[in-house]
């Protein structure tokens, strides 16, 4: 079972990933806690996080070789969910793992803002909160480890207006691809993450 998970800033993919990650037994890789996680020697280091901080896509090669090495672990023998790949043709074009579903999460420009400006990033276990919905026990404090909360540089919203651009100008010709290969699945994400979940579940045949 190959899944890649796809939709706006702020659609909840990571949320929605890891619930069907614990459902299904295959793990969520996500292109994002992969690049944060990059160590600092590494060469490329310092490009992805400015491009990152800039609001704009890594490299596909960098991203691509990373993805290539982490699926090739035992853990993604049955399958992988993949949140933050194919958000461009060029990355299928470079690494198509040959997804059998596709997961579109929909919500509206205003959604995606309201929710990512909202969003806390503990500095040190990456566990993230929202100051709107999903509050710390302790303003600004990580629940999991007491690290400090921090807003993204990618999370103020005009970073998010400038990824929003770059998703419909970008990935929007990778979802008609999907779409045409009749493998995507277009799910309503403006509601609560359980009821996302179970029609994402309904839509599999998995529930």
């Amino acid at each position: 079972m190959k899944f890649l998970i796809v939709g706006p800033q702020g659609s909840g993919k990571g949320t929605i990933g890891e619930m069907l990650s614990k459902r299904l037994g295959i793990p969520l890789i996500s292109v994002g806690d992969i690049l944060r996680d990059l160590p600092k020697d590494h060469p490329k280091y310092q490009e992805v996080q400015d491009t990152i901080n800039g609001g704009n896509l890594a490299p596909v090669e960098i991203v691509g070789e990373l993805l290539k090495e982490r699926v090739s672990k035992s853990d993604c023998t049955n399958g992988f969910i993949f949140d933050g790949w194919a958000r461009r043709l060029k990355d299928i074009e470079y690494f198509d793992p040959g997804f059998d579903k596709v997961i579109l999460l929909n919500i509206s420009p205003g959604t995606s803002v309201k929710r990512l400006s909202s969003r806390r990033t503990c500095e040190n276990c990456g566990s993230i909160f929202n100051i709107e919905t999903v509050k710390p026990k302790v303003e600004n404090v990580c629940d999991v480890c007491g690290g400090m909360l921090l807003q993204r540089d990618d999370d103020k919203p005009e970073a998010i207006i400038k990824r929003l651009d770059i998703f419909n100008e970008e990935t929007m010709p990778v979802i008609d691809y999907f779409r045409k290969k009749g493998v995507l699945l277009e799910i309503n994400a403006e509601t609560l993450p359980e009821e996302i979940f179970e029609n994402v579940l309904r839509a599999l045949n998995k529930n």
